[in-house]
Protein backbone atom coordinates (compact mmCIF):
# COMPACT_ATOMS: atom_id res chain seq x y z
CA UNK A 1 0.00 0.00 0.00
CA UNK A 2 1.44 3.26 -1.04
CA UNK A 3 1.53 5.80 1.80
CA UNK A 4 1.01 9.66 -0.08
CA UNK A 5 2.31 12.84 1.74
CA UNK A 6 -1.77 13.89 2.14
CA UNK A 7 -2.27 10.36 4.14
CA UNK A 8 0.35 11.82 6.75
CA UNK A 9 -1.09 15.05 7.07
CA UNK A 10 -4.13 14.03 7.46
CA UNK A 11 -2.91 11.99 10.86
CA UNK A 12 -1.46 15.07 11.50
CA UNK A 13 -4.61 17.30 11.49
CA UNK A 14 -5.52 15.37 15.00
CA UNK A 15 -2.62 16.11 16.62
CA UNK A 16 -2.64 19.97 18.90
CA UNK A 17 0.20 21.88 20.16
CA UNK A 18 -0.66 21.62 23.66
CA UNK A 19 -0.61 25.28 24.65
CA UNK A 20 -2.66 26.73 21.63
CA UNK A 21 -5.25 23.79 21.57
CA UNK A 22 -4.87 24.04 17.40
CA UNK A 23 -4.09 21.26 15.78
CA UNK A 24 -0.32 21.32 13.76
CA UNK A 25 -1.11 21.47 10.29
CA UNK A 26 -3.57 24.38 10.73
CA UNK A 27 -1.00 26.06 12.91
CA UNK A 28 0.99 25.85 10.11
CA UNK A 29 3.99 23.73 12.39
CA UNK A 30 4.21 20.93 9.95
CA UNK A 31 7.24 22.38 7.66
CA UNK A 32 8.15 19.34 5.56
CA UNK A 33 6.69 15.75 4.94
CA UNK A 34 8.41 13.50 3.26
CA UNK A 35 7.86 9.56 2.70
CA UNK A 36 9.68 6.90 0.91
CA UNK A 37 9.11 3.93 -0.85
CA UNK A 38 10.53 1.73 1.65
CA UNK A 39 7.90 3.62 3.95
CA UNK A 40 10.15 5.63 6.06
CA UNK A 41 8.48 9.14 6.52
CA UNK A 42 10.57 12.27 7.63
CA UNK A 43 8.40 15.08 9.37
CA UNK A 44 9.66 18.59 10.16
CA UNK A 45 7.94 20.29 13.09
CA UNK A 46 8.67 23.95 13.27
CA UNK A 47 7.83 25.17 16.91
CA UNK A 48 6.22 28.88 17.63
CA UNK A 49 9.60 29.51 19.38
CA UNK A 50 13.01 28.24 20.02
CA UNK A 51 13.29 26.08 23.19
CA UNK A 52 10.01 25.29 23.34
CA UNK A 53 9.29 23.82 26.73
CA UNK A 54 6.74 21.35 25.08
CA UNK A 55 9.03 20.30 21.79
CA UNK A 56 9.48 16.58 23.34
CA UNK A 57 5.97 15.94 24.01
CA UNK A 58 5.04 17.72 20.46
CA UNK A 59 7.81 15.13 18.66
CA UNK A 60 6.60 12.19 20.52
CA UNK A 61 3.20 13.09 19.50
CA UNK A 62 3.76 13.22 15.96
CA UNK A 63 5.91 10.09 15.90
CA UNK A 64 3.22 8.18 17.48
CA UNK A 65 0.91 9.93 14.66
CA UNK A 66 2.97 8.90 12.01
CA UNK A 67 3.43 5.67 13.13
CA UNK A 68 -0.13 4.83 13.32
CA UNK A 69 -0.44 4.77 9.34
CA UNK A 70 -0.49 1.35 8.20
CA UNK A 71 2.78 0.85 5.96
CA UNK A 72 5.08 3.20 7.81
CA UNK A 73 8.03 1.65 9.08
CA UNK A 74 10.28 3.75 10.17
CA UNK A 75 9.27 8.10 11.58
CA UNK A 76 11.72 10.56 11.79
CA UNK A 77 10.79 14.12 13.15
CA UNK A 78 12.61 17.17 13.24
CA UNK A 79 12.11 19.65 14.80
CA UNK A 80 12.77 23.74 13.22
CA UNK A 81 11.68 26.98 14.38
CA UNK A 82 9.40 29.19 12.98
CA UNK A 83 9.68 32.68 11.39
CA UNK A 84 8.60 35.89 12.68
CA UNK A 85 6.70 35.97 9.91
CA UNK A 86 5.01 32.57 10.91
CA UNK A 87 4.89 33.31 14.29
CA UNK A 88 2.83 36.52 13.61
CA UNK A 89 0.15 34.38 10.60
CA UNK A 90 -0.21 32.56 14.59
CA UNK A 91 -0.59 34.72 16.86
CA UNK A 92 -1.29 38.05 15.15
CA UNK A 93 -0.06 41.64 14.81
CA UNK A 94 3.08 42.71 13.33
CA UNK A 95 5.76 40.23 12.99
CA UNK A 96 8.66 40.75 15.34
CA UNK A 97 11.94 43.03 13.85
CA UNK A 98 13.27 41.84 10.58
CA UNK A 99 16.71 41.74 10.92
CA UNK A 100 18.03 43.50 8.05
CA UNK A 101 21.33 42.33 6.97
CA UNK A 102 20.09 38.77 6.98
CA UNK A 103 16.56 39.28 5.70
CA UNK A 104 17.39 37.90 1.95
CA UNK A 105 19.54 35.00 3.54
CA UNK A 106 17.81 31.96 2.57
CA UNK A 107 18.98 29.34 5.20
CA UNK A 108 21.14 29.99 8.55
CA UNK A 109 23.28 26.95 9.49
CA UNK A 110 25.31 27.13 12.42
CA UNK A 111 28.64 24.84 13.07
CA UNK A 112 29.20 24.47 16.40
CA UNK A 113 31.34 21.56 18.05
CA UNK A 114 31.44 22.74 21.98
CA UNK A 115 35.11 22.60 22.29
CA UNK A 116 38.06 23.70 20.62
CA UNK A 117 40.93 21.82 18.66
CA UNK A 118 38.73 19.71 16.68
CA UNK A 119 38.57 21.63 12.67
CA UNK A 120 35.15 23.41 13.54
CA UNK A 121 36.85 26.03 11.51
CA UNK A 122 38.24 24.18 8.96
CA UNK A 123 34.70 22.28 8.66
CA UNK A 124 33.38 25.47 8.01
CA UNK A 125 35.35 26.75 5.62
CA UNK A 126 35.65 24.12 3.38
CA UNK A 127 32.17 23.21 3.50
CA UNK A 128 30.92 27.01 2.34
CA UNK A 129 33.32 26.84 -0.58
CA UNK A 130 31.90 23.22 -1.50
CA UNK A 131 28.56 24.44 -1.42
CA UNK A 132 29.84 27.35 -3.89
CA UNK A 133 31.46 25.04 -6.24
CA UNK A 134 27.92 23.06 -6.71
CA UNK A 135 26.10 26.87 -7.62
CA UNK A 136 25.04 28.25 -3.91
CA UNK A 137 25.56 31.86 -3.09
CA UNK A 138 27.16 31.46 0.27
CA UNK A 139 28.36 33.12 3.41
CA UNK A 140 30.50 32.57 6.60
CA UNK A 141 29.74 34.87 9.87
CA UNK A 142 33.08 33.57 11.80
CA UNK A 143 31.58 34.13 15.37
CA UNK A 144 34.16 33.06 17.18
CA UNK A 145 35.29 36.48 18.69
CA UNK A 146 38.02 35.16 20.85
CA UNK A 147 39.52 33.28 18.21
CA UNK A 148 38.47 34.21 14.93
CA UNK A 149 40.43 31.70 12.40
CA UNK A 150 37.97 31.62 9.61
CA UNK A 151 39.95 34.57 7.54
CA UNK A 152 43.46 32.73 7.64
CA UNK A 153 41.73 29.46 6.81
CA UNK A 154 40.09 31.27 3.73
CA UNK A 155 43.22 33.08 2.60
CA UNK A 156 42.78 36.20 3.41
CA UNK A 157 45.57 38.70 4.44
CA UNK A 158 46.06 40.59 7.47
CA UNK A 159 45.39 44.02 6.19
CA UNK A 160 41.88 43.08 4.38
CA UNK A 161 39.24 45.28 6.17
CA UNK A 162 35.74 45.66 4.84
CA UNK A 163 34.09 48.41 2.83
CA UNK A 164 31.00 50.20 4.60
CA UNK A 165 28.57 51.47 2.29
CA UNK A 166 25.43 53.60 3.24
CA UNK A 167 26.34 52.52 7.30
CA UNK A 168 26.76 49.12 6.32
CA UNK A 169 29.15 46.70 6.11
CA UNK A 170 30.09 44.45 2.97
CA UNK A 171 31.28 41.33 3.73
CA UNK A 172 34.59 40.34 2.00
CA UNK A 173 34.66 37.80 -0.85
CA UNK A 174 37.14 34.95 -1.46
CA UNK A 175 36.70 31.81 -3.58
CA UNK A 176 33.21 33.03 -4.15
CA UNK A 177 31.91 32.77 -0.63
CA UNK A 178 31.07 35.98 1.05
CA UNK A 179 32.52 36.15 4.95
CA UNK A 180 32.41 38.56 8.14
CA UNK A 181 34.88 37.89 10.65
CA UNK A 182 35.49 39.79 13.94
CA UNK A 183 39.02 39.45 12.93
CA UNK A 184 38.52 42.20 10.32
CA UNK A 185 37.78 44.47 12.86
CA UNK A 186 40.39 44.76 14.92
CA UNK A 187 44.52 45.35 14.45
CA UNK A 188 46.26 42.00 13.59
CA UNK A 189 46.91 39.91 16.77
CA UNK A 190 45.12 42.62 18.71
CA UNK A 191 42.33 40.29 21.29
CA UNK A 192 38.74 40.82 22.02
CA UNK A 193 38.52 41.17 25.47
CA UNK A 194 34.86 41.54 26.02
CA UNK A 195 32.53 39.83 28.55
CA UNK A 196 29.81 37.26 27.57
CA UNK A 197 27.17 39.80 27.28
CA UNK A 198 29.02 42.24 25.00
CA UNK A 199 29.44 39.38 22.62
CA UNK A 200 25.93 38.53 22.49
CA UNK A 201 25.41 41.83 21.63
CA UNK A 202 27.70 42.07 18.90
CA UNK A 203 26.89 39.11 16.88
CA UNK A 204 23.12 40.79 17.38
CA UNK A 205 24.02 43.45 15.82
CA UNK A 206 25.93 41.99 13.25
CA UNK A 207 22.31 40.59 12.12
CA UNK A 208 21.52 44.45 11.26
CA UNK A 209 25.03 45.60 9.98
CA UNK A 210 26.46 43.45 7.86
CA UNK A 211 24.85 43.44 4.37
CA UNK A 212 24.80 39.75 3.20
CA UNK A 213 22.60 40.41 0.20
CA UNK A 214 20.92 37.56 -1.25
CA UNK A 215 22.16 34.12 0.09
CA UNK A 216 21.17 30.81 -0.05
CA UNK A 217 23.54 29.44 2.85
CA UNK A 218 24.79 31.12 5.46
CA UNK A 219 26.97 29.18 7.70
CA UNK A 220 27.67 29.88 11.11
CA UNK A 221 30.87 29.67 12.74
CA UNK A 222 30.37 29.42 16.65
CA UNK A 223 33.10 29.17 19.05
CA UNK A 224 33.74 26.39 21.61
CA UNK A 225 31.37 26.37 24.67
CA UNK A 226 27.64 26.64 25.28
CA UNK A 227 27.58 30.24 26.57
CA UNK A 228 26.37 34.12 25.08
CA UNK A 229 27.60 33.76 21.70
CA UNK A 230 25.48 29.94 20.87
CA UNK A 231 22.57 31.23 22.30
CA UNK A 232 22.43 34.68 20.56
CA UNK A 233 23.45 32.78 17.44
CA UNK A 234 20.28 30.85 18.52
CA UNK A 235 17.67 33.20 19.24
CA UNK A 236 19.42 36.13 16.55
CA UNK A 237 19.69 34.03 13.62
CA UNK A 238 17.05 31.46 14.10
CA UNK A 239 19.25 28.07 12.28
CA UNK A 240 17.70 26.09 10.45
CA UNK A 241 19.38 23.35 12.00
CA UNK A 242 23.41 23.07 13.56
CA UNK A 243 26.41 20.33 12.05
CA UNK A 244 28.15 18.76 15.15
CA UNK A 245 32.00 18.70 14.42
CA UNK A 246 33.81 15.93 16.35
CA UNK A 247 37.56 13.92 16.44
CA UNK A 248 37.37 10.32 17.27
CA UNK A 249 38.35 11.01 20.48
CA UNK A 250 36.29 10.45 24.15
CA UNK A 251 37.24 14.16 25.54
CA UNK A 252 36.20 15.49 21.93
CA UNK A 253 32.63 13.05 21.89
CA UNK A 254 31.94 14.14 25.64
CA UNK A 255 31.93 17.87 24.58
CA UNK A 256 30.07 17.45 21.83
CA UNK A 257 27.78 15.58 23.43
CA UNK A 258 26.72 18.77 25.96
CA UNK A 259 26.64 20.81 22.62
CA UNK A 260 24.22 18.56 21.17
CA UNK A 261 22.11 18.60 24.55
CA UNK A 262 22.24 22.86 24.54
CA UNK A 263 20.78 22.67 20.88
CA UNK A 264 18.11 20.22 21.27
CA UNK A 265 16.99 22.36 24.32
CA UNK A 266 16.89 25.33 22.60
CA UNK A 267 14.66 23.75 19.50
CA UNK A 268 17.84 23.56 16.77
CA UNK A 269 17.33 20.23 14.60
CA UNK A 270 21.16 19.07 14.30
CA UNK A 271 21.90 17.82 10.66
CA UNK A 272 24.41 15.53 11.41
CA UNK A 273 27.71 14.45 12.66
CA UNK A 274 31.06 15.24 11.05
CA UNK A 275 33.88 13.89 11.94
CA UNK A 276 37.16 15.43 11.76
CA UNK A 277 40.51 14.36 11.56
CA UNK A 278 38.97 10.67 11.42
CA UNK A 279 42.48 8.68 10.20
CA UNK A 280 46.12 9.63 8.38
CA UNK A 281 45.93 7.93 5.13
CA UNK A 282 49.38 6.07 4.13
CA UNK A 283 50.30 3.00 2.15
CA UNK A 284 49.60 0.51 4.29
CA UNK A 285 46.07 2.05 4.67
CA UNK A 286 44.47 4.17 7.63
CA UNK A 287 45.80 5.07 10.71
CA UNK A 288 43.38 5.80 13.51
CA UNK A 289 45.75 8.56 15.07
CA UNK A 290 42.91 9.69 17.44
CA UNK A 291 41.43 6.64 18.08
CA UNK A 292 38.15 5.39 16.36
CA UNK A 293 34.34 5.13 16.25
CA UNK A 294 33.70 8.24 18.40
CA UNK A 295 32.15 10.32 15.81
CA UNK A 296 29.58 7.02 14.45
CA UNK A 297 28.80 6.50 17.87
CA UNK A 298 27.41 9.95 19.02
CA UNK A 299 25.19 10.09 15.73
CA UNK A 300 24.07 7.13 16.41
CA UNK A 301 23.00 8.37 19.97
CA UNK A 302 21.58 11.18 18.99
CA UNK A 303 19.57 9.55 16.53
CA UNK A 304 21.05 11.90 13.22
CA UNK A 305 23.52 11.12 10.04
CA UNK A 306 27.13 10.85 10.78
CA UNK A 307 27.69 13.29 7.36
CA UNK A 308 31.42 13.01 7.01
CA UNK A 309 34.83 11.27 8.19
CA UNK A 310 37.60 14.10 6.82
CA UNK A 311 41.13 12.28 7.19
CA UNK A 312 44.13 14.04 8.06
CA UNK A 313 45.93 15.47 5.56
CA UNK A 314 49.74 16.66 5.82
CA UNK A 315 49.40 18.64 2.60
CA UNK A 316 46.59 20.67 4.41
CA UNK A 317 49.53 22.38 6.56
CA UNK A 318 51.19 23.65 3.28
CA UNK A 319 48.02 25.44 1.85
CA UNK A 320 47.08 29.26 1.73
CA UNK A 321 43.20 28.44 0.73
CA UNK A 322 40.68 25.65 1.49
CA UNK A 323 41.58 21.90 0.78
CA UNK A 324 38.13 21.43 -1.17
CA UNK A 325 39.50 23.81 -3.78
CA UNK A 326 42.12 20.69 -4.57
CA UNK A 327 40.11 17.66 -5.95
CA UNK A 328 43.45 15.41 -5.58
CA UNK A 329 43.09 15.21 -2.02
CA UNK A 330 40.95 13.07 -0.27
CA UNK A 331 40.10 15.49 2.01
CA UNK A 332 38.40 17.44 -0.69
CA UNK A 333 36.41 14.79 -1.93
CA UNK A 334 35.03 14.27 1.72
CA UNK A 335 33.97 17.70 1.60
CA UNK A 336 31.91 18.01 -1.62
CA UNK A 337 30.60 14.84 -0.51
CA UNK A 338 29.65 16.85 2.68
CA UNK A 339 27.83 19.19 0.96
CA UNK A 340 25.95 17.50 -1.41
CA UNK A 341 24.04 15.69 1.73
CA UNK A 342 23.73 19.02 2.93
CA UNK A 343 22.11 19.97 0.39
CA UNK A 344 20.02 16.79 0.20
CA UNK A 345 19.10 17.59 3.61
CA UNK A 346 18.33 21.18 3.12
CA UNK A 347 16.69 20.84 -0.23
CA UNK A 348 15.54 16.93 -0.90
CA UNK A 349 15.96 15.53 -4.54
CA UNK A 350 17.93 18.46 -5.62
CA UNK A 351 21.37 19.12 -6.53
CA UNK A 352 21.18 23.09 -7.84
CA UNK A 353 20.17 26.30 -6.62
CA UNK A 354 18.07 26.66 -9.18
CA UNK A 355 15.90 23.55 -9.30
CA UNK A 356 15.61 24.31 -5.20
CA UNK A 357 14.45 27.57 -5.73
CA UNK A 358 11.44 26.43 -6.66
CA UNK A 359 10.04 24.89 -3.70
Amino acid sequence: MEITREDILEVLKKVKDPELNRDLVSLGMIREVEVSPEGKVRVVVALTTAGCPLKRRIAEDVRQAVASVPGVSEVEVELSTMTPEERARVFGGPPKKEHLGIRDVRFVLAVGSGKGGVGKSTVTVNLAVALRLRGFQTGILDADLYGPNIPLLMGFSEEDRPSVIGGKIQPLALHGVKVMSFAFLAPPGQPFIWRGPLVGKALQEMAEVVEWGPLDFLLVDLPPGTGDAPLSVCHTYQPRGVILVTTPQELSVADVRRCAKMFEDLGVAILGVVENMSYLRTEGGEIPVFGKGGGEGLARELGVPLLARIPLEPEVNRLREPVVLHENLEASQKFRELADKIIDRVFPGSKGPASARKE
